[in-house]
């Protein structure tokens, strides 16, 4: 097996422990909302989110920063 498949298999391996783990059912109050959903569906959602600002935030930095070049200049 190469490192590759090794690895594909480690991840899996490790999310199905964390979901087996995180079945529950949790409440979420957020302003005047009320929800209840799974532990693991929280976590999913809060890793794409992350991911997603993770990806978005260095376009605004590396913007910023060739407006401070153009300025020098």
């Amino acid at each position: 097996m190469n490192f590759k498949s090794i690895s594909v298999l480690s991840l899996l391996a490790i999310f199905i422990i964390v979901s087996i783990q995180n079945v529950e059912v949790i409440p979420i109050h957020f302003l005047f909302w009320k929800a209840e959903i799974s532990k693991l569906l929280l976590l999913i959602i809060t890793l794409v989110i992350g991911i997603l600002v993770g990806m978005i935030m260095p376009g605004f930095f590396n913007k910023s920063k060739k407006e401070e070049q153009i300025k020098v200049k």
